[in-house]
């Protein structure tokens, strides 16, 4: 599941990329913070599987994937902030912030209810995930 998460990741990662002009320094940093989240996944992924789904190790994965979110969301600001106009619409700009921002609840949601229920917390950040399968906004030029 872990490697599937890693690969949703990418894709958005690479499709914001082409948004891109000269990188400011500021964007960098920004960048390396979020590559940093995602390096942490093969430990906290090796935990949850040691643990079988542990409520302690379920809440560090959702916990985690906050923070993977939490600087995707600055990264995707950053580009998104310095695109053209002609290749993202305003509107395709809306709908990634709302999608995002429910992204992030959901992931801090499950990170709470895998204190409890740390099975429905695992199914709550796949779901999350899902969100981000298309890289894309509906609406948004290409």
């Amino acid at each position: 599941m872990s490697y599937l998460f890693i690969a949703i990741i990418w894709i958005n990662h690479h499709y914001l990329m082409r948004f891109v002009g000269a990188p400011t320094l500021r964007l960098i940093w920004i960048n390396f913070v979020h590559l940093f989240m995602v390096s942490l996944l093969p430990f906290a992924t090796a935990w949850v599987a040691r643990t079988r789904l542990s409520s302690p190790a379920v809440v560090f994965y959702a916990g985690l994937f906050v923070g993977v979110d939490i600087a995707y969301n600055f990264f995707e600001r950053e580009v998104l902030a310095g695109a053209d106009p002609a290749q993202v619409s305003e509107r395709s700009r809306v709908l990634a912030r709302r999608r995002s921002l429910v992204v992030l609840a959901t992931f801090a949601t499950a990170m709470l209810v895998a204190i409890v229920a740390p099975r429905f917390g695992f199914v709550l950040i796949c779901g999350a995930l899902v969100l981000h399968l298309r890289p894309d906004v509906a609406g948004s030029r290409r």
